[in-house]
């Protein structure tokens, strides 16, 4: 299945929108580990404390970089969602660049308009979906990462090893 932007790619991008989607799955072998650091964060998260937060993201990241064999990217938690008319912003991912030599991801942990902690499930699944963005450029190799079906469900595949 694709999504209606695809025909507005153009034939390079739609090769890389192909690849991607046809990569559904991120099996993980060593889940102890990995569900141990998840569930530091999910205790950690309701305290509001960013550097505490960001301390248990960047281990989860590292992680499953370590395990998938590739270099991990950068977390920086921040506090409070920016938004505008259209939405809040809950992540944001940066690739590698000549003047950026490692991948950068920014999580925010609390809400534009209230700014409650979001909920464990809500933070983890934005910390994912930027981890997959970094997983498409550092381990699939693609030359852009595109949100697919196939995107979305190695994000969801991640998600449920992690938290079953």
């Amino acid at each position: 299945m694709t999504y209606s932007y695809y025909h507005r790619l153009s034939r390079k991008q739609q090769k890389i929108y192909r690849a991607s989607d046809a990569l559904a799955v991120v099996k993980i072998e060593q889940l102890i580990e990995l569900k141990v650091l998840t569930e530091a964060l999910k205790l950690q998260l309701p305290t509001g404390q960013v550097d505490i937060v960001e301390k248990c993201s960047q281990a989860l990241v590292n992680a499953l970089c370590e395990q998938l064999r590739f270099p991990s990217a950068k977390i920086n938690v921040l506090e409070r969602r920016p938004h505008n008319n259209y939405g809040e912003l809950h992540g944001l991912y940066e690739p590698v660049e000549r003047a950026r030599p490692r991948a950068k991801i920014y999580v925010w942990m609390r809400t534009a308009k209230r700014q409650q902690v979001v909920a464990f499930k809500t933070y983890l699944r934005t910390l994912i979906h930027e981890f997959c963005h970094h997983l498409d450029f550092e381990y699939y190799k693609l030359a852009d990462s595109f949100h697919t079906q196939g995107f979305f469900q190695r994000e969801s595949s991640i998600v449920k090893q992690l938290i079953g």
